[in-house]
């Protein structure tokens, strides 16, 4: 993501807010919101050093990334809804915010593991619910619980994330697997995730809309 975010930059050395379709969501930090109807919008929030800022390179790299995305998967697959910078002390602060069409639009923009539907649908990509899991309750964790019977209620769903990020989802965070999940409020969390350690697995978070 941090790329693409470098990448946007580029962008804004000639207009300081761009938008797209427009959005009530915000952002403090860098988080994935899984929204009720199913599309994703995703918001990069990073600090960039004035020293590596390069706006021709970096306008070119986000607008064809993105062109070329669309080019395979169709209007409106990836819409930039608004990026914005703020000068800091030795710096900038830099706000991107894309909108996704689906999850699957996501995971493949963003190169990472990416997942939401219901459990059943979870099952037939392959996933597997046989790690630890933390039940939830109004925000908090509380403590291991055997997950089958959960799994068995027709009405949860599962976001599956291989990716250093908050989440947040339009629904009620019911359980998240043990170890890679830090639950935040009661429909967010923090997924801890190495992208360079070839064993780390992605995090389970199951929610009811």
């Amino acid at each position: 993501m941090k790329r693409k975010l470098y990448a946007a930059l580029g962008i804004c050395a000639s207009a300081s807010m761009i938008t797209a379709c427009g959005t009530s969501f915000e952002a403090a930090e860098s988080t994935v919101y899984v929204t009720k109807q199913g599309n994703v919008i995703g918001a990069d929030i990073e600090d960039f050093n004035e020293e590596y800022y390069d706006a021709e390179e970096l306008e070119a790299y986000i607008a064809e990334s993105v062109e070329n995305y669309v080019a395979l998967n169709g209007d409106g697959s990836i819409e930039l809804d608004r990026f914005e910078t703020k000068s800091q002390d030795n710096g900038v602060m830099a706000n991107l915010y894309l909108n996704y069409a689906t999850y699957i639009d996501y995971a493949l923009f963003n190169e990472v593991e990416f997942f939401d539907g219901t459990i059943a649908q979870a099952g037939e990509e392959g996933y597997e619910f046989d790690q630890e899991f933390q039940g939830v309750e109004d925000g908090s964790l509380t403590g291991s619980i055997d997950v089958q019977g959960l799994l068995e209620d027709g009405e949860l769903r599962a976001v599956i994330i291989g990716e250093e990020t908050t989440v947040k989802i339009d629904g009620t965070i019911q359980a998240v697997s043990d170890g890679n999940a830090e639950v935040t409020g009661k429909n967010t969390a923090q997924v801890h995730y190495d992208m360079e350690d070839p064993d780390a697995k992605p995090a389970y978070i199951l929610y009811r809309q």
